[in-house]
């Protein structure tokens, strides 16, 4: 029984190396292509490691363009659209989750309706609401769509639910005030759910690309994402341009993820959900 069970944990690991190699595989690939020629690229027959190793295409980035101003476009939009969303989604999560109101599941299935709801149908409305607030071009404007994350919302409604009323009742008796109660005791013990909604709302937004090009129509307010179309010619694209800027845009997401992957994990387990 024993060695039924190790074998089936020898196949288990070997399918998940499997599959995590194939899923690892292009970012491998991107990096080492930052680092060949144009011509090494897109040869008949490609090959992993650079042929002629260079250093041209990351010095290309801030001839092509101005890149650092792309960067901290992309920091500035992902780090105020990160902190309202924890804002909101930790508040509206303790109001479904503690409070009892008139509507209050009507409300809150109107809420989860959106998630099924794709963004880009309503990029109409919601560019003439920008306009009217006269936000174009502006951070305001990029930043509007993405400050509520209804999916964040309902995991954080998961988490609050399960902290136990009578610690709530009872900071209230202490003489906490609703905000109190909500600073000191419902974020401290929603740490890792936020931590989760943080990484998934900063990746989300880093690599928004269609909206921030409606909104911003001056290259002062340019994301990453859009920077890269700059290594697109008429008639050519500069590969070795284009990977080296993936490579920059990626190293934000993975540095922050490897920071806060145990806080995702610990928030996904605290919750029971499943990815």
């Amino acid at each position: 029984m024993e060695r039924r069970i190790r074998s089936g944990r020898v196949v288990l690991n070997l399918v998940l190396a499997v599959l995590s190699f194939i899923n690892i595989f292009p970012f491998i690939w991107l990096v080492f292509s930052s680092f060949k020629f144009n011509k090494d690229i897109i040869t008949a027959t490609p090959t992993l490691f650079p042929v002629d190793w260079t250093l041209q295409n990351y010095a290309l980035l801030t001839k092509a363009a101005p890149f650092l101003r792309f960067f901290m476009n992309s920091v500035i939009v992902s780090g105020v659209s990160t902190l309202f969303v924890l804002i909101s989604c930790s508040a509206m999560g303790y109001i479904f989750a503690k409070y009892s109101f008139k509507g209050k599941n009507f409300f809150f299935m109107m809420i989860i309706a959106t998630i099924l709801i794709p963004m880009y149908t309503y990029f109409i409305p919601m560019y003439l609401t920008i306009r009217a607030l006269g936000w174009v071009n502006t951070y305001a404007g990029i930043i509007y769509p993405l400050i509520i994350m209804s999916s964040g919302i309902f995991f954080l409604r998961q988490t609050i639910s399960m902290i136990p009323d009578d610690l709530i009742d009872s900071s209230r008796i202490d003489g906490s005030s609703e905000f109190q109660v909500y600073w000191h005791v419902i974020i401290p013990l929603s740490q890792s759910a936020l931590a989760a909604i943080a990484i998934v709302n900063w990746v989300f937004t880093w690599s928004r690309f269609l909206w921030p090009l409606i909104v911003a129509s001056s290259e002062r307010l340019f994301t990453m994402e859009i920077g890269l179309a700059y290594f697109r010619r008429s008639f050519m694209v500069e590969y070795g341009g284009t990977m080296a800027a993936c490579v920059v845009t990626l190293i934000p997401v993975l540095v922050v993820f490897l920071i806060f992957r145990t806080r995702i994990i610990e928030g996904i387990a605290f919750t029971g959900m499943k990815s």
